[in-house]
């Protein structure tokens, strides 16, 4: 038997489960041509058709369900097994994934001055969102969404503010008297969340639409891109909130919006609550209050 395409392979399982080229290159971090032709690989080597290739998406055919359906549980325990055998014992060790914007400006800041005794806190920072059910080694995730997540129990702790940033100066007076000055403006937003912008739109009862628009693949790279002047972001407090304290970004319009999607600690369904748990839920839980 010649030797599996194990990258393929590990393509196939994404996007049969997501159904979406892009989805699928995105958590593996490579480009969609190079999902596809991971997958083409795939479908020659095993000389059979997995996907039908749809003018709006992806389906599977008869033979992608069978193999999907024997290969997604073996794949998640060569995942599983691969993680344990990679990470020591951790005894006190207590592993949260988070997006790194979070990390960074918000996470990181507070941890530094935590008393968590008998823990020690991980953080994974990952833009997209880390299947908990295939990574045993992962306790928790902070979220950016609205849940639920299959899977996953899931509850908020922290809301999303928003309201339009940029580098002082960028705008006449740094202040937008009416929406009409976003006009010629660039707006900057995520890629991994694209309707941050439309939904602020939506809930401030603005109609409008932008002339220019640019994405990035994470936040702090959205608030790095205003701040060299690059166009008009969409500030969410309390992630922008160190731009603003530093005055590499200025707040814009002075009223703000609360989002439909918010900061949740989620955690695996089927793994009880346990002490470290019930102790980092509780120090987080004080800490949103506190920044509230």
């Amino acid at each position: 038997m010649s030797q599996l395409p194990l990258r393929s392979i590990e393509a196939f399982v994404l996007v049969a489960r997501l159904l979406s080229l892009q989805k699928a290159a995105t958590a593996l971090h490579i480009t969609v041509p190079a999902v596809s032709r991971r997958i083409q690989l795939l479908e020659r080597h095993l000389d059979t058709k997995l996907f039908h290739r749809l003018p709006r998406g992806l389906s599977l055919t008869p033979a992608g369900e069978r193999y999907i359906a024997e290969l997604g549980p073996a794949w998640d325990a060569v995942r599983a097994a691969t993680a344990a055998a990679r990470i020591p014992e951790r005894v006190n060790a207590f592993k949260v994934t988070v997006i790194p914007t979070f990390a960074a400006n918000w996470l990181m800041p507070r941890l530094a001055h935590a008393r968590l005794a008998g823990m020690e806190v991980e953080l994974e920072t990952s833009p997209g969102i880390e299947e908990l059910t295939a990574r045993k080694d992962i306790d928790c995730a902070i979220r950016l969404g609205r849940g639920p997540w299959p899977g996953a129990v899931s509850e908020k702790v922290l809301a999303i503010e928003a309201y339009p940033v940029a580098a002082p100066g960028h705008v006449a007076g740094d202040c937008l008297h009416t929406l009409s000055d976003l006009a010629g403006h660039t707006l900057i937003g995520s890629n991994h969340q694209p309707d941050f912008w439309p939904e602020w739109f939506r809930l401030a009862d603005i109609a409008f639409q932008a002339d220019a628009y640019r994405s990035f693949d994470n936040l702090q790279l959205v608030y790095e891109a205003a701040a060299a002047k690059l166009g008009i972001a969409i500030g969410l407090d309390p992630l922008v909130r160190p731009y603003l304290a530093s005055g590499r970004l200025v707040r814009l319009w002075p009223e703000s919006v609360t989002l439909s999607r918010s900061f949740q600690l989620v955690r695996r369904a089927d793994r009880g609550v346990d002490r470290r748990f019930n102790a980092f839920r509780r120090w987080l839980r004080s800490e949103t209050a506190r920044a509230a």
